[in-house]
């Protein structure tokens, strides 16, 4: 017979369990991904991987929300490892051309800048909101680097490089634009903070 208990319990701990898989897959990534010049299936193995990785980022606040047990762990560990997985993807899509370098160090540029800001508001106790931009940007990243992971290759038919492109610019567009938005408000409620 299945104890209730302990199956809650597991489903309790689980959203940390999935951050952390979310890191693990990136050695994974890193080192599957490099043979795929040579082993043409590794592109579709590399796409579906980061996939499940990108996926788990929805699944584990679901969970966490869904069970209470939003921990200062998961809090910190969860967007450090979307961006991990994603910095990670962009260099090894712009090590391999497919994507152009300036694209990728922009993307990484921005994520760290705005990792600053947030550093520089906590020090002086402001709260400077996650917006929807910045969701929004994860999400349209991920397609592309899905998208950009088959390279040329094609299933059904479908246009994967194209769709991946779109999708890399336009995530370019709103993650510099959501950059622009928390510098913005940063330097009005710091003004705010040294001048009432």
């Amino acid at each position: 017979m299945v104890d209730l208990s302990d199956t809650k319990h597991w489903l309790r701990n689980l959203p940390n369990k999935l951050t952390i898989s979310r890191i693990a897959a990136i050695p994974l990534l890193m080192c599957l991904y490099p043979w795929a010049a040579t082993l043409d299936f590794l592109h579709i193995v590399c796409a579906f991987l980061f996939a499940f990785a990108a996926l788990t980022d929805l699944l584990d606040g679901y969970l966490a929300r869904k069970y209470g047990n939003v921990t200062p762990l998961g809090a910190l560990l969860d967007p450090i490892a979307d961006k991990m997985l994603i910095a990670a993807s962009l260099v090894l899509l712009a090590s391999s051309q497919v994507i152009p370098a300036f694209v990728a160090g922009l993307l990484i540029c921005r994520d760290i800048g705005v990792n600053g800001i947030r550093l520089l508001a906590n020090e002086q106790n402001l709260t400077i909101a996650v917006n929807d931009l910045g969701k929004w940007k994860t999400t349209i990243l991920s397609v592309a680097i899905f998208c950009l992971f088959f390279k040329d290759r094609q299933i059904l038919e479908l246009p994967f490089l194209a769709v991946g492109m779109v999708s890399l610019w336009v995530g370019l567009a709103l993650s510099l634009y959501s950059a622009w938005t928390y510098g913005h408000s940063f330097l009005q409620k710091s003004k705010v903070s040294f001048y009432s």
